[in-house]
């Protein structure tokens, strides 16, 4: 089932085509990459210059409003809005530290995790942060 991803501010589709478009910051400086839509795929890309490095945190705006996409559950993961084509809709809230796989998909009925480092955030309120992702 497709899913759609908007920047919880401006309501923007953040994947309008087949790669999720997110501006990562890092030192001062701002690059856009590029990130799989599909659930449980870390694959990045992004700018030839830049160079990560496991472990190295970065933060995540939203290409089109620029608003900082920092997790209200916990200050260590990034969330933006999804709704599938059924009409369900919530949050994704994935880590910020390059080379951590953790990944959080929570509706008003569940969270999904996926990833080997999904438990280090098992304690973060996702339902408690935020509320709903749009009404």
């Amino acid at each position: 089932m497709k899913r759609t991803y908007f920047c919880p501010a401006c309501r923007a589709t953040l994947n309008p085509n087949v790669k999720l478009i997110l501006t990562m910051a890092r030192g001062g400086r701002r690059h856009l990459i590029l990130l799989s839509p599909q659930p449980g795929n870390y694959a990045v890309i992004v700018p030839a210059d830049v160079v990560l490095r496991d472990g190295e945190e970065v933060d995540f705006f939203c290409p089109a409003c620029g608003k900082n996409l920092r997790s209200g559950a916990n200050a260590r993961l990034a969330e933006i809005g999804f709704r599938l084509e059924d009409g369900t809709k919530g949050r994704v809230n994935f880590s910020r530290r390059y080379g951590e796989h953790a990944t959080y998909f929570v509706t008003k009925e569940w969270i999904r995790s996926y990833g080997e480092n999904a438990a280090i955030y098992g304690d973060a309120n996702f339902f408690g942060a935020g509320g709903e992702a749009e009404s």
